[in-house]
């Protein structure tokens, strides 16, 4: 993947397209879902294990993420879903201010000598700083596992006090009445002041959320800002392509390390592998997730999933294989409608379970007498008697 975002040329070859960059936003925000309902699938049947993990399912996505992209983001300098993409975290380049020169003082050359060194100092500062540090790290987790995390109990508050989808289809009648607070504690007062204005003001701030974001895409596909995000512009970090070099680092990070002499040390590496490798792993296995959970999306609203419901409905079961009789049970009539035990014609026919047929009188007392069928021998009770009915209700 990181290969076909690749394609570029000019002075911005490293600058990636703006549908690269909501795509790998749109692949973290895949994610979770995909996570959600494979854990939920799970939980059915071994919920004594997963079902605090689903009851608490946001919290534990966002320390599983924190992991998750602070390896990333220190190993390889951008999110799991940007380099998924091919693409890095670089901090944006800074103003360098330069000293005035005084032209009474200094001479001509050392001026010239001066301006002809500023460029190969200036690129060779902004190639040293150019690399993500612990701060921009933190930075970069808060915007990318905090923020959203908040959003989202944000979200689900306001969707509760509010009533929902339902209040909004039809009209107030879900939404919560308000309580008299007339004699109520100050506390009490401020709280549900508080409410009001956070279920006014939050649509709005909301609104204002949603249109920063839009506004810096509309910014970025026009070439007036380096930054998609404003989160990206707060904290001062580009998204940039991977560079051949930066493959080529990134191919010696996961070279194998030459194994050591000290015992202790070999554990070490051998165990912190094992976790790099499992996290890197993630790659692949969170992708193959999305991809999953959208097949079964699909699969579930298709009409190859109704035809195929449709037809397991309507398919008859093919009836069990007949019972043979016993050697030691009492033989059949010849004729189908004598009854075995009283060898007299059938009268309130009644069948037992092992599928034979016999007079309601006469099975009742056998089965009473001895837990049996009298042919088969299989055991029986009372409640296995089901009489049978002709077209004429007999």
């Amino acid at each position: 993947m990181e290969f076909m975002s690749n394609l570029g040329g000019g002075s911005q070859a490293d600058r990636p397209s703006l549908f690269e960059l909501i795509a790998q936003d749109k692949m973290r925000e895949m994610l979770e879902p995909a996570l959600r309902y494979v854990i939920a699938v799970y939980a059915q049947r071994y919920p004594r294990y997963l079902i605090r993990i689903v009851n608490r399912y946001e919290e534990f996505y966002a320390v599983l993420m924190f992991f998750v992209e602070r390896h990333y983001l220190r190993e390889y300098g951008a999110s799991f879903a940007e380099n998924f993409y091919g693409l890095k975290r670089v901090r944006a380049p800074r103003p360098v201010k330069h000293p005035k020169v005084n032209i009474d003082d200094d001479s001509v050359a050392t001026a010239a000598t001066a301006s002809a060194a500023a460029p190969a100092a200036m690129a060779q500062t902004l190639l040293g700083s150019n690399k993500l540090r612990e701060k921009d790290i933190r930075k970069s987790l808060f915007f990318l596992i905090g923020l959203p995390y908040v959003k989202c109990k944000l979200d689900e508050y306001y969707e509760k006090i509010s009533g929902g989808e339902a209040a909004r289809l039809f009209g107030d009648e879900f939404v919560q009445e308000e309580e008299d607070l007339t004699g109520q504690s100050l506390a009490v007062r401020s709280k549900a002041m508080a409410i009001k204005i956070f279920k006014k003001g939050y649509p709005y701030v909301n609104a204002l959320y949603q249109l920063s974001i839009l506004v810096h895409y509309i910014g970025y596909l026009y070439n007036k800002t380096p930054f998609y995000s404003p989160w990206l512009r707060l904290i001062g970090i580009e998204v940039k392509r991977m560079s051949a070099a930066d493959y080529i680092q990134q191919k010696a990070k996961s070279a194998p390390r030459r194994p050591s002499s000290s015992w202790p040390e070999t554990i070490q590496n051998s165990v912190l592998g094992i976790l790099s490798g499992s996290l890197d792993f993630l790659k692949v296995l969170l992708p193959m997730s999305i991809f999953f959970f959208k097949f079964l999306e699909w699969w579930y609203q298709s009409d190859y999933y109704r035809k195929a419901s449709a037809a397991g409905d309507s398919a008859e079961v093919p009836p069990p294989d007949r019972i043979k009789p016993h050697p030691d049970g009492i033989p059949l009539p010849r004729e189908p409608k004598i009854c075995p035990i009283c060898l007299k014609s059938i009268t309130n026919p009644t069948a037992l379970s092992s599928g034979y047929v016999y007079c309601y009188p006469c099975a009742y007392k056998q089965v009473e007498d001895h837990g049996r069928c009298p042919v088969t021998l299989m055991r029986c009770g009372t409640d296995d008697l089901r009489k049978l009915y002709n077209d004429a209700g007999m």
